[in-house]
Parts: structure tokens; sequence; C-alpha cells
């Protein structure tokens, strides 16, 4: 797979919008280093919006948006996208109604407590009572990290009760609906940044590092995925475009210094 740092400069330079998972792309174990918060601030500063794109819960998105150097973040695995507005105050649009999306998170519950009887050493996500859509299992944040067939038996269970389920670095994140992370990704550079079609492949760029992360890496020409993504790749139809070789918020380091390079 060609390397990041072999990418064309005249690609990149054209870039003004970096679409980014969080968990192990930014972060490694958990935490977000001052130099990966650092290349947010220097692309933002550069003229570079910033979007994280996660499967992470409302209240971890509302912190974000307010506390990170951001112009926008989706989450819960595209249920909805949080921006502030020219005042400073929360926007927050939601793939469906609000209230819809609760009645089938309730119903997510419902499943989860029958998946978890059958995968016992798995558990919700801690952040689970901070989600306001989809429901996450845990398999490898405060558990584990829980073998390959046990994840799959996660997501099975999930089809099986007609919902969907990708699995993050850390959890299987449940929903109902044909919405993902791209869709909600597609309708924000549309309807808030203006951007599409032949715009979208030039000026947008995505990086990250697991396989829930395919749809973006299917539908972004440019593309990128942290060193850490390499031993997913055998299981993912859709692979990034390039790779890293840094892994985690260093390899974002390694992308964000390049398109301030090509610039």
């Amino acid at each position: 797979m060609p390397r990041f740092t072999d990418a064309d400069p005249e690609l990149l330079a054209r870039v003004d919008t970096v679409l980014t998972d969080v968990d192990d792309t930014l972060t490694r174990h958990g935490k977000l280093s001052a130099t990966t918060l650092g290349a947010m601030a220097d692309l933002m500063a550069a003229g570079i919006r910033v979007i994280p794109v996660t499967g992470g819960c409302a209240g971890w998105c509302d912190h974000i948006v307010r506390a990170w150097p951001v112009a926008a973040v989706i989450g819960e695995s595209g249920a909805f996208r949080f921006r502030l507005d020219e005042r400073g105050r929360l926007e927050r649009h939601f793939i469906r109604p609000l209230a819809e999306l609760q009645d089938e998170q309730r119903r997510l519950l419902a499943i989860a407590e029958q998946a978890l009887q059958q995968v016992p050493e798995a558990r919700l996500a801690a952040d689970q009572p901070y989600r306001l859509a989809d429901v996450a299992i845990d398999h490898a944040q405060d558990v584990g990290p829980l073998g390959a067939e046990s994840v799959a038996t996660l997501i099975g269970l999930f089809g099986e009760a007609g919902a969907s389920a990708r699995a993050s670095s850390i959890h299987v994140n449940a929903w109902f609906g044909d919405h993902d992370k791209a869709a909600m990704a597609t309708r924000l550079l549309v309807e808030d940044m203006g951007i599409d079609g032949e715009a979208r492949e030039r000026r947008v760029l995505f990086i990250g590092d697991a396989p829930n992360d395919e749809p973006l890496f299917r539908d972004i020409p440019l593309s990128v995925g942290v060193a850490n993504v390499t031993p997913h790749l055998d299981r993912m139809t859709h692979h990034p475009r390039w790779l890293c070789e840094a892994s985690h918020g260093e390899g974002f380091v390694e992308m964000a210094r390049g398109l301030l390079a090509a610039r």
C-alpha cells in the first residue's frame, strides 16, 4: 500500500477539510497527547477544518466541539452532528427525530442484554449513559481485549435482530437504520460546508484506524490509515489510499505535517 510520505503534494495542497476518527487515530490507549492536539490546532489555524467522526457518545461529542480546536463533530456512528454557531452556542442535527432514535435505543439495549448473556466477557461501554441514540458494547476499553470470534458474535447477534453493528478499536457500536459515519459526513459537508461532488474529492481527506471506518475509506478518495490499521486490512473490503509510517496520534501528526508542508 502506498505510504502517505509518497503522496503527491499537489493533491494534498488542495485539502481544506480533514475528517478524522478519534479512538486510536487521535488517541493512544485513550489519551490525547499535547502534540496531537497541537497538530489539530495548527491545521485549524492554517484554514484546514478538522472534524472528528466517531462512534463516541453524545456527552463526549458535546465536550469535543466546545473544547477542542475543531469545526464540528459527528458522533455515535453518524446518528448526529454537533457544531457551534457564530455566537458559540451548540447546534445539534440528528439523522432522524431524536425521539425516534431513543425509542430504537431502548430496543437496542434489550438486544444488548441478550448478547451479553452469550458473550459474558463483554459489557456495556462505560459511556452508555451518555449516549442519545446507539448502544456500545465494550470489547477492548475496560475489558479484554476480546478475541475476534467474540467480536464477530456480538456483531452477528445485532445483525440477526435487524440492527447495524460495526467494531471500532474499542467498542461494537449498534444502531437501527442505514446511516453510518459516511452518510452523516456527506450531510455535514453538503449542508454545513457547501462541499459536494467533485469538490469533496479534491478538498476533503479522511484518516482512520479500524473496520468501522470503511464507509469513509470507501467514499473519500483522499483517505489515510494510521499504521495501527494494518492488522485489520485483511478483513476489510475498502482500504485507505495511503498508510502512515506512525500509528495512533503520531500518525495523525504525520498526516497534519504533510498537509501543512504541501501548502
